[in-house]
């Protein structure tokens, strides 16, 4: 936690979580240059997909297919999606940590006061990929590393893909406490 000016401790506004994947990033020459990450296809048509699921006209045998059929196809357009996303997102990155505010990144390519779009890929089935702009604030050290990690402060996200990583921690942190319970 950080004292904010009145000497008064600033609490987290998001959970954060330790992950270990790769994501991809470009440079932006400000934080006011727009994203290009396009939405994800799949959010939408979620639910056109469970409408006509639910649709007493519908047979449960046709809703099944339907279901399959449009989880098929989101897996199509996800691998389609990274294979153009890669022509404007070339460099790579490791994500360390990950939070709706921000993340731990590992990186030789970065440095302070960078402003960069990041792209992340947090499920494939169905395929979940988010984007953030932000700013890298400050190298960061810890117990397994001291060079090369930088914290990166979201400085513009759309709502949809906020939600999507705070599901995405929530689920790794159940996941975690699950795991502990077991052992």
């Amino acid at each position: 936690m950080s004292q904010s000016k009145d000497g008064g401790a600033d609490k987290r506004r998001y959970s954060r979580t330790a992950v270990y994947f790769q994501g991809q990033f470009r440079y932006l020459s400000s934080a006011q240059e727009p994203q290009l990450c396009p939405r994800q296809v799949n959010s939408e048509n979620a639910s056109l997909i469970t409408q006509m699921a639910s649709d007493p006209k519908v047979s449960a045998g046709m809703a099944r297919f339907l279901g399959n059929l449009d989880a098929k196809l989101d897996s199509i357009l996800s691998l389609l999606q990274r294979d153009s996303l890669d022509e404007f997102f070339p460099n790579r990155l490791m994500v360390i940590e990950l939070s709706a505010a921000g993340v731990l990144v590992q990186s030789p390519d970065l440095q302070v006061d960078d402003f960069i779009e990041l792209v992340m890929h947090l499920g494939d089935s169905p395929p979940k990929v988010v984007s953030a702009a932000g700013q890298v604030l400050r190298p960061r050290k810890t117990s397994f590393q001291s060079e090369g990690l930088y914290a990166v402060n979201f400085t513009s996200i759309r709502d949809s893909d906020r939600e999507e990583i705070v599901r995405f921690v929530f689920q790794e942190e159940r996941e975690k406490i699950r795991s502990r319970k077991l052992k």
